[in-house]
């Protein structure tokens, strides 16, 4: 058996372990029939979808918790991450599903360590900065004189991203046109219907002409189910059980047909002089 089909088997037997419980199904109803051979792709157990519309929050987080404790004192692989956010209640909307933290050799700490300046001390000023104008007008994001940490933080906790999804959101509800070119002409036509005849805007009268007429993007029973998640992950629609490579190692070699499916690109036969970037993404 492949270590990849032996990780899957190993799991799979946890998931019948403990999946149970978290979804409230009798042992009985998951024991698995004969064994398959190791030939054979691993499947789940077909179960009734609808014992996962009321899932039993308590155990799921309790699964989550013993599927982690398995790996204490060390990072889990990515496969156990997604399931315990998914038995934990995660739908993988925005925000969720890239289980890092990323690494790069590029970070606050290279940095400030090239332009002589102490990391956890002070920040990079643009005299002490070794590159262009352009460059330190780039990285110093919120136009504050000095590239700081803060700079560096593409998280969610960002203060700084978490204000620019406030103004974009804005910015979406006065280009009317929704051309990314916001004129002086819709916003005088914002101000007339917010105003309402009267020559200023209060207040509540621009938070509320902001806020209105929000449809939600999506509705809540258009959100996968914890069923459909973990078929998915198990399936390798979402995710994956492989971890990828880490920082300074090597990419697997792989080969890819080309988008009219005339060529096929091999990656070891395009490594040479240049650098060689991969870009990576999904439509869902």
């Amino acid at each position: 058996m492949t270590e990849r089909k032996w990780f899957r088997a190993g799991f799979m037997g946890v998931i019948l372990a403990i999946l149970p419980d978290a979804v409230g199904l009798s042992q009985e109803a998951t024991k698995p029939g004969k064994k398959a051979p190791a030939s054979e792709k691993i499947k789940l157990p077909a179960l009734d979808p609808k014992v996962f519309q009321n899932p039993k929050p308590a155990a799921a987080a309790a699964a989550a918790a013993y599927l982690e404790s398995a790996y204490e004192g060390q990072t889990p692989p990515e496969g156990v991450r997604m399931l315990a956010a998914i038995l934990r209640g995660s739908r993988m909307g925005p925000g969720d599903g890239w289980f890092g933290p990323p690494q790069a050799r590029y970070s606050w700490q290279w940095l400030a360590k090239r332009c002589g300046v102490d990391p956890a001390k002070e920040g990079i000023s643009r005299k002490k900065f070794l590159g262009s104008d352009a460059d330190f007008a780039r990285l110093d994001r919120n136009k504050d004189g000095a590239i700081m940490p803060d700079d560096f933080d593409w998280s969610e906790r960002s203060p700084y991203l978490q204000m620019s999804a406030i103004v974009n959101r804005f910015y979406r509800k006065l280009n009317a046109e929704g051309d990314g070119r916001l004129t002086k002409e819709e916003l005088l036509r914002f101000f007339e219907k917010s105003a309402q005849g009267k020559n200023y805007l209060s207040p509540d009268d621009f938070r509320d002409a902001l806020l209105a007429e929000e449809a939600p993007r999506r509705r809540p029973n258009d959100m996968p189910s914890q069923a459909v998640l973990i078929r998915g992950l198990f399936a390798g629609e979402l995710g994956s059980m492989s971890e990828g490579p880490k920082l300074n190692e090597h990419a697997p070699d792989f080969t890819l047909k080309t988008s009219d499916g005339k060529e096929v690109v091999q990656l070891s036969k395009c490594i040479g002089p240049k650098p060689i970037v991969l870009v990576f993404g999904s439509f869902t």
